[in-house]
């Protein structure tokens, strides 16, 4: 009786809101969706938060006149970082502006302002990129790489081999002093492979897709002897090196491989792939396993016996002994299991 009455207080508890109420909710919030990039007019003096964003709902108004300041003078052809907790605090400490129910979407924000046109006009010498070779000292698109593999990777320079293919040579050497970078990843194999855009004010100077070598010192098993197959992976047949890999090899993880099982037979000096290895069958078919039947502070542990095998975490059927009840369990260890009654089962 007093688990149905907590049931249905718990279904009480979760019954939706009625749909015009959630509507009336959703209606109330102003969405603030932040641009990327932004390229002022070369006359603005004034930033507002409508140069910035796209605004919608009840506060737009108050929100699109909205004056952001910028710690740095936005100049052309340079670009500025405006850092999205700054447009967080400036539209939190606004007036007549409610900001609780305000959603921003986005992150920090790269800023330009355009040329004058009269200045353009007058510059009668074509667009050049530079030879970083005129001034070693600025920076260059080799170095804004190899900093962004870094924060991809998650290593560092001493952690990481990088290898560029010769003909990019002069394409490494573009300098990127007073220019926003754009680098993603298009795609990762033995080769890390690159978009780069690189924006000088409102131009775009060079647009290239660059394929290198990326290494990553990492720590691989490789066995000492041979394993045969269905044999656990131990410390006394497995030793840990470090070797340079790119970071798609898909070697064993340590910790979690000890006590793995062997597909199939692994040579001496192999390194331990994830595909060669598969938990252990903790419950065999046929065995009798200690099974608990968990229901709220209840506990009740029963002998039964196994209809199928089933590693760690897996659901098996099961049987009584005397073969009058059959029911689901998760497998937790060797020769235990947990019963899954039937709202555990819907849950899963």
């Amino acid at each position: 009786m007093i688990l149905r009455t907590l049931a249905i207080l718990l279904s009480l508890v979760l019954l939706p809101l009625p749909q015009t109420q959630a509507n009336d909710g959703l209606a109330q919030i102003t969405n603030v969706r932040l641009r990327s990039t932004v390229r002022l007019d070369y006359a603005t003096k004034t930033i507002l938060l409508s140069d910035l964003a796209k605004i919608s709902g009840p506060q737009t108004d108050a929100l699109e006149t909205l004056e952001i300041k910028t710690d740095t003078n936005i100049v052309a052809g340079k670009w500025s970082n405006l850092d999205l907790s700054a447009i967080r605090k400036q539209i939190k400490d606004a007036a007549d502006v409610n900001d609780g129910a305000i959603v921003i979407h986005g992150g920090n924000i790269q800023l330009t302002r355009l040329r004058d046109p009269a200045e353009l006009a007058s510059n009668v010498e074509p667009d050049k990129v530079q030879s970083s070779l005129d001034n070693p000292t600025q920076p260059i698109l080799k170095q804004r790489i190899e900093q962004w593999v870094y924060q991809r990777l998650r290593s560092t320079p001493t952690s990481t081999r990088i290898k560029f293919e010769d003909r990019d040579e002069e394409l490494l050497l573009t300098p990127t002093k007073d220019r926003l970078v754009h680098i993603r990843e298009l795609g990762r194999s033995d080769l890390m492979a690159l978009g780069i855009v690189i924006y000088e004010g409102e131009r775009i100077v060079l647009e290239k897709t660059l394929r290198f070598e990326a290494l990553v010192q990492r720590k691989v098993m490789v066995s000492t002897t041979q394993i045969p197959r269905k044999s656990a992976i131990s410390d006394e047949n497995v030793t840990i090196e470090e070797r340079w890999l790119p970071m798609t090899e898909p070697i064993a993880a340590i910790e979690e491989s000890m006590g793995q099982i062997a597909r199939s037979t692994i040579d001496p000096g192999s390194m331990v792939m994830t595909s060669m290895l598969e938990p252990p069958i903790m419950v065999k078919r046929g065995d009798l396993v200690s099974a608990r039947s968990i229901a709220g502070q209840i506990v009740v542990t029963l002998q039964v016996r196994a209809k199928n095998s089933g590693c760690l975490g897996e659901i098996i059927e099961l049987e009584s002994l005397n073969r009058k009840q059959q029911f689901s369990a998760r497998v937790a260890g060797h020769g235990r299991v947990v019963i899954i009654h039937d709202s555990q089962r819907t849950s899963n």
